[in-house]
């Protein structure tokens, strides 16, 4: 028998090649300009998704596409400054940051994922740990591996009694921004720094570096020993991290696996806009919390030859290459955002 949570998965990615491949086909007809180029730049959640993505409509069609994983903070800042054609976001615009966009714009989701733990002590083992154990290691309040809190959740691991590394995004980030707003949902009360784009270091055991990237290096090089820091599950794939097992709201331990990263997404709710709202507090038994959905940022009017080459791209990204999402460490998106994703790359225009 079938579990719900893979039914879901088959569908998704069945319908995304059912819907979406004669999409592709009608771009491929159009005879996309390939003497123009699209520019992107933002989150690192996306990134390695992106890479793939692009490598693959590159070779098919001739499509040009770059894309800088600066960040979802400066992802969108440079979508406001009009320095690129798109952004790639974590986390939607700030009523702020909305205010300064004067042209129309859609968000598209564009893949789902985990937002991982990764760890690295020696000998230890397998480990799991809670939301609220989880707050007080990255505010700082429990600085050593072996504190009476860790080994309660961890009975047969071996644990040292050295100190904590906290390693952090120094840049403004949608993944700092996820971490922050699961600690802040499911901490129990221990995490007082609220919801952020840049992550506090916290006192004595931080450690800050540049992107997802500079944390996982970090993290698996020779200097990570006794390091725990967020980053895309992706990046903990790509690099043979160990990630924790998140104790969720039910006390299940779960891994940020395609299956429970779609678990978790289908217990969030849909804005009007195509964005989610989270649910990082879900009591589902088979759902990893700290999952998320990352968005490409797109203008409604732009020119007509770019505005070919990026539906080319997003129709195939947000359509037959989900299928490829669990290889590169990532979960396929709901149907439910497939369609509405689908609906939105149809509002870009010349």
């Amino acid at each position: 028998m079938i579990s719900s949570t893979r039914r879901v998965i088959i569908w998704s990615l069945a319908s995304s090649t059912l819907v979406l491949a004669p999409a592709c086909a009608q771009a491929q007809q159009a005879k996309v300009d390939t003497s123009v180029s699209v520019t992107g730049a933002g989150s690192s959640f996306m990134a390695n998704y992106v890479e793939q993505c692009k490598a693959d409509v590159k070779k098919s069609l001739g499509v040009n596409v770059t894309y800088q994983a600066s960040g979802s903070g400066a992802g969108r800042s440079g979508f406001i400054s009009k320095t690129t054609d798109f952004a790639g976001s974590d986390v939607p615009f700030s009523a702020a940051e909305a205010k300064q966009l004067k042209d129309p714009y859609v968000y598209i989701p564009l893949i789902a994922g985990g937002v991982a733990v990764l760890y690295k002590v020696p000998g230890a083992g397998e480990l799991q740990l809670s939301g609220p154990t989880l707050a007080k290691i990255f505010s700082g309040k429990v600085a050593k591996w072996n504190d009476p809190i860790i080994v309660k959740e961890n009975p047969k691991a071996k644990l040292p009694k050295e100190t904590i590394r906290v390693i952090v995004r120094s840049d403004s980030s949608g993944t700092s921004a996820v971490a922050s707003a699961y600690l802040d949902a499911a901490g129990g009360g221990e995490w007082k720094k609220g919801v952020t784009s840049t992550f506090p270091v916290p006192a004595g055991v931080g450690i800050a570096q540049k992107g997802s990237d500079g944390v996982a290096n970090y993290i698996g090089g020779n200097q990570g020993n006794f390091s725990i820091g967020f980053a895309e599950t992706s990046y903990a794939a790509e690099r043979k991290l160990s990630t924790v097992k998140v104790i969720n709201a039910s006390g299940a331990a779960v891994s940020p696996t395609a299956a429970a990263v779609t678990s978790a997404l289908a217990d969030a709710k849909a804005n009007a806009d195509g964005t989610l709202v989270l649910n990082f507090a879900t009591e589902k038994a088979d759902a990893y919390p700290i999952s998320t959905t990352s968005y490409i940022i797109a203008r409604t009017k732009m020119d007509a030859k770019k505005a070919g080459v990026l539906q080319a791209f997003l129709t195939y990204s947000v359509g037959p290459c989900q299928q490829k999402a669990a290889g590169l460490g990532y979960a396929p998106l709901p149907q439910s955002l497939i369609t509405s994703g689908t609906a939105s790359i149809a509002k870009i225009k010349s």
